[in-house]
């Protein structure tokens, strides 16, 4: 059953060691109550750009038969090729990236795809990778082109806000999306990375209905480095108004912890915060 409440509980493929078979960590996410499991893609190994379409299919359907859903297909290969590099044929790959992970998704029967939108900095970066006001351009253009990709395979892309220096604001989330002007394109919103920046609350109130997955992670604001990233409840998220705020948009998907800790913990945190 969902947590109390309205939400389902999803749990990342990150929290797993790495190497876990996706079908062993999709029965240890069943049985710690998780509704729903979001693998991830990598440059190798059981689930990757070069996993085929028979190998997706049947990681879908161990999966399913665990019992969850497949919430999303997440990667963080966009770290490594951003839809933002300056260079023109590192953008190429960046979008032939999107167009594999597509496919991968729509295999998986993965009904999103995580995209890291663009890359301006890491959170520690002395200088830019790109100026601010190119990548917006870059990002636009990528996710223009990979909008009608999308929708050829029956994928929604969720852009996700994280530590890039990009995307800074709700509002500048939201207008992107509506400049793109594609049904395929959403806000995949991760609370616990809003928190240094802003307020999870005001991003839901922003975007709205353009919300198409969350993350669940918290944050420890004295860290100010990603080492305060935490469990549920142990952070400054303020869950009560977050979850009000999701009330509010009346959203309705799987809401998914990415982060480390124990499953069963984790799923115990997530019905307590998100209850109320």
């Amino acid at each position: 059953m969902p947590s109390e409440g309205i939400f389902k509980t999803g749990i990342n493929g990150w929290t797993f060691p790495s190497g876990t078979p996706w079908a062993e960590a999709a029965r240890a996410a069943r049985a710690a109550g998780f509704e729903a499991l979001e693998p991830v893609l990598d440059a190798e190994g059981e689930l990757s750009l070069l996993t085929d379409e028979s190998s997706c299919r049947r990681l879908g359907d161990q999966i399913r038969e665990a019992g969850l859903e497949i919430a999303g297909l997440a990667t963080g290969l966009w770290w490594q090729t951003p839809l933002t590099s300056p260079d023109r044929a590192a953008r190429q790959k960046a979008l032939e990236l999107g167009v594999a992970a597509l496919d991968r998704a729509r295999w998986l029967g993965a009904p999103v795809l995580l995209v890291v939108p663009g890359v301006v900095g890491r959170w520690n970066a002395r200088e830019p990778a790109v100026p601010y006001e190119e990548a917006l351009s870059y990002a636009f253009n990528a996710l223009r082109t990979l909008s009608f990709e999308a929708e050829a395979r029956n994928v929604m892309i969720g852009i996700e806000n994280v530590w890039s220096r990009f995307l800074l604001s709700p509002v500048e989330m939201r207008e992107l999306i509506d400049h793109v002007n594609s049904a395929w394109v959403r806000a995949y919103l991760d609370v616990g990375n809003v928190l240094q920046f802003g307020y999870p609350q005001d991003w839901i109130q922003t975007l709205s209905t353009r919300i198409i997955r969350v993350h669940a992670k918290d944050y420890r604001l004295e860290s100010g480095t990603p080492r305060g990233f935490c469990l549920p409840g142990d952070g400054d998220v303020d869950w009560p108004q977050v979850v009000a705020a999701l009330r509010q948009i009346r959203y309705e998907g799987p809401v998914t912890y990415e982060g480390q800790g124990d499953l069963v913990e984790i799923r115990q945190r997530l019905d307590r915060v998100l209850s109320g």
